[in-house]
């Protein structure tokens, strides 16, 4: 009897089904009142548009996330001594979206605001567990070839599986991906390719 140790690596790449945009609120004032006022002002516009987004079918979800405020301390300009208090209030408003075609003009939009945002790719919930649920078998099956070559080099062949561990599963989005089609007026947006990697470890007798 032969104990055999092979690893099992399913690696494949689906195009992302959701763009989930970040758009971070951020107003400094000296004037505590007016920093509030304002970045609650955007931050209402910001989530507005989001649940409109929603209402369309365009957006399957959306968060707004409570405003936050700090005091901090900086210099005037050309002055080490001259010290002026500035209030920061921010927030967060995330919406994931659906319709790629509306993405950059959704960005763009965003920014002559005055937002700052950021795109993240995703699978929907579903599709992501029905792609790992694939990648486990294909990983099992490539572990298996695996084994039988060094049993088939030993003179022997596999008799039983012994163990097998789970060691690696979900990755994150890859940089290469398929162009966006999007209006003249806005920039090419990139839809981003998921990768699902899954590796388990098993352990093999052979004989």
């Amino acid at each position: 009897m032969t104990e055999i140790h092979a690893t099992g690596v399913s690696e494949m790449h689906y195009q992302a089904e959701r763009a989930i945009i970040t758009a971070r609120v951020s107003v400094t004032s000296t004037d505590r009142s007016r920093s509030i006022a304002a970045a609650t002002e955007l931050h209402n516009q910001v989530a507005a548009r989001a649940q409109q987004l929603r209402n369309s079918g365009d957006a399957t979800w959306h968060a707004a996330h409570p405003i936050s405020t700090y005091a901090r301390k900086t210099y005037a300009e050309g002055s080490k001594q001259q010290v002026l208090i500035e209030h920061v209030t921010s927030s967060r408003v995330q919406m994931k979206l659906s319709n790629f075609s509306l993405v950059s003009a959704v960005v763009a939009e965003l920014a002559e605001a005055g937002v700052e945002t950021g795109v993240e790719w995703a699978l929907t919930d579903a599709s992501r567990r029905t792609h790992e649920r694939a990648g486990r078998k294909h990983a099992v099956a490539a572990a298996r070839v695996i084994a039988d070559d060094y049993a088939e080099a030993l003179g022997e062949r596999v008799v039983r599986v012994l163990r097998v561990s789970d060691e690696q599963q979900y990755g994150g989005p890859q940089v290469r991906a398929m162009a966006a089609s999007m209006p003249e007026q806005t920039a090419e947006v990139t839809i981003a390719e998921i990768t699902v990697r899954t590796a388990i470890a098993g352990v093999f007798e052979s004989a």
